[in-house]
């Protein structure tokens, strides 16, 4: 029987949590790894600059945390020094992969800096704001989102697949990204099924940590206020750890009939 897109989706999501649970305190120690290198330490005082650094060698640890997932995928022992081998060759298309990613950044920035200054502009202050005042911070606050939604899109269609089939088939650079363009078109309905699916359980999740921690609130307030950053916390790790083998069941569905380097 032929599956159709919903199936496919709601398979990709089954599988994806299937890979994850292999060894999830694995997938969470490199999710943790992840985060502290591309959110936490350039929001550090003068640190700013790594946000830049990490920007062009993204596209490199994306493709390390994949192919981690590849070979557990493929029953191989974990090992990040043969992934490392993996890499090597395809180091520099991936830094000037991830070098377009930081320019196509800050041409996008420099469209929307007109809305984010008339954004600060009608921040709210201390004197308070008045209902209309109110109504326009709202309105060009959903313009502005709106706007870093729609320039987002097609850098996110463009470099899901991209490290991988750099990586693991060999492609260049515009190759890999008109791909990953092609293939995110051909399978829109089933990602977006399993967007929609992964979405509402990771509200559900967010959601019963919130009961969880609201109850504790009420009985223990101390032990809440302990629990509630390292719960929000670990909810992030493991999301973050989900998506990187959704990202890896997708290019193995999308891709499996490219040869592999």
């Amino acid at each position: 029987m032929t599956e159709t897109e919903s199936q496919r989706g709601l398979r990709w999501v089954r599988e994806s949590i299937a890979l994850f649970k292999t060894q999830p305190h694995v997938w969470m120690l490199w999710s943790l790894a992840y985060i502290v290198l591309f959110m936490v330490l350039p929001s550090l005082p003068h640190m700013g600059f790594l946000g830049l650094l990490t920007v062009v060698f993204w596209p490199v640890v994306m493709a390390f945390i994949v192919l981690l997932y590849r070979q557990r995928d493929l029953s191989q022992q974990i090992d990040a020094n043969v992934v490392i081998t993996q890499l090597q060759p395809h180091i520099k298309t991936l830094a000037l992969f991830g070098l377009s990613c930081l320019a196509y950044a800050v041409i996008a920035t420099y469209f929307l800096s007109s809305d984010m200054a008339a954004l600060v502009a009608q921040a709210p202050r201390k004197a308070g704001m008045t209902e209309s005042q109110t109504t326009l911070f709202i309105e060009t606050a959903l313009t502005l989102l709106v706007k870093v939604l729609l320039l987002l899109l097609p850098l996110f269609i463009a470099t899901w697949f991209s490290p991988m089939l750099i990586t693991l088939n060999g492609y260049p650079m515009i190759k890999a990204i008109k791909s990953s363009i092609a293939g995110m078109l051909q399978y829109t309905a089933a990602m977006g099924v399993s967007w929609l699916v992964m979405t509402a359980g990771m509200l559900t999740i967010m959601l019963g940590l919130g009961l969880v921690i609201g109850v504790l609130s009420q009985l223990i307030p101390m032990l809440a206020q302990l629990l509630m950053p390292l719960l929000v916390f670990a909810a992030l790790l493991m999301i973050n750890a989900l998506m990187f083998a959704f990202q890896y069941i997708t290019y193995k569905e999308v891709f499996k009939a490219a040869p592999v380097v």
